[in-house]
């Protein structure tokens, strides 16, 4: 009973972190709960299950409007000393958006805006796709920050299914930069999911901030993969991602659309990334930001069969909704939702 009432403090403590704030350690990188997070969330209906990783094992729970809902889970040790857990919620539980608690014997923290409960997934839906936004730049009169305010604005408003973000998140990469690129991220009502450019290779802060560079995850009928590009070497074969795209590509083989999000699409890109992903199994669409236009002739993949969608950067006030049925993806045009000039002079 002792350790009963001990641990609903310990829980209700982390409810008042998230309340009151964005929770993650003090300076805003991620603690105890490594994914999901407001940049990978967990996409799920009611009684459905979601994977997190932790830096230790812990006891899980849900919370919305001051709710608490339990999760039941199961572990599985990962390499580094990680630890994953395999949630199963309940079937009666509310859609909305829900922070993800953790709590050990020493620690505690809490993700926002880290799962989204959907009352049903739908065959068409809309996507909302935002790229370059650039915090911290000083290009234009008007703050970055305030810019991606009037984009994410723009999302929200619509009835998009969820955002994709595809890099160049911040100007150099550096933490402050993240810190206020989470803050206007967390205006957001739809789930987002980001993946960096090569603005945000300084150091490991993007890993810090949001955890996996390569992720996959699966929307309905439909399979997304998020892989990283922001090295001077795109997805070289250096390091671990291409065996990453190996397993993800063929876990979302049988989807009805396979779509690939990055940065950047560039010839030089790794030999094996480009098997995997344009030749021997290719993508059926590439969304991609980086070059700040829309596309031209010149652009596009030169081998296999992949389609892509380029948007313009959200830096300059731009973004795009993309519409996804049984027909495939369409694009929409882009939208002008933001002013790059002061807030005093928008219209």
């Amino acid at each position: 009973m002792r350790f009963a009432g001990i641990f609903s403090i310990a829980l209700a403590t982390v409810c008042l972190m998230c309340a009151f704030a964005t929770a993650r350690e003090a300076d805003g990188t991620l603690g105890l709960i490594q994914t999901p997070n407001n940049g990978v969330p967990a996409l799920i209906t009611p009684g459905g299950r979601f994977e997190a990783r932790l830096s230790e094992k812990a006891t899980l729970t849900l919370t919305k409007d001051g709710n608490l809902w339990p999760l039941v889970t199961e572990w599985t040790h990962l390499p580094g000393g990680f630890a994953q857990a395999r949630c199963n919620t309940q079937g009666n539980l509310p859609p909305g958006t829900y922070a993800l608690h953790a709590v050990t014997g020493d620690a505690q923290d809490c993700n926002v805006r880290a799962v989204f409960v959907l009352t049903a997934i739908p065959d068409s839906y809309l996507i909302a796709h935002i790229t370059d936004t650039h915090i911290g730049s000083t290009r234009h009169p008007r703050e970055a920050a305030s810019i991606m305010n009037d984009i994410i604005a723009a999302a929200n408003k619509s009835e998009a299914a969820f955002a994709l973000i595809t890099g160049d998140l911040t100007e150099n990469g550096s933490p402050e930069q993240f810190r206020r690129f989470l803050e206007v991220l967390d205006t957001c009502i739809l789930p987002t999911f980001v993946v960096p450019g090569n603005h945000d290779r300084t150091s490991r802060n993007y890993e810090q901030f949001f955890g996996p560079r390569t992720y996959v995850f699966q929307f309905g009928v439909d399979g997304y993969l998020g892989y990283d590009t922001k090295d001077f070497l795109i997805a070289d074969e250096l390091g671990p991602q291409d065996g990453l795209l190996h397993y993800y590509r063929r876990q979302i083989r049988a989807s009805r659309w396979s779509v690939g999000f990055t940065h950047r699409y560039d010839l030089m890109m790794g030999m094996r990334a480009q098997l995997i992903l344009f030749v021997d199994d290719p993508l059926d669409y590439l969304l991609y930001g980086h070059y700040h236009r829309e596309a031209d002739e010149q652009d596009g993949i030169p081998w296999g069969r992949t389609r892509i969608i380029m948007t313009p950067a959200a830096i300059n006030g731009q973004m795009r909704f993309i519409q996804v049925d049984a027909q495939g993806l369409h694009m929409q045009e882009t939208v002008h939702a933001a002013s790059t000039l002061h807030e005093q002079e928008d219209n």
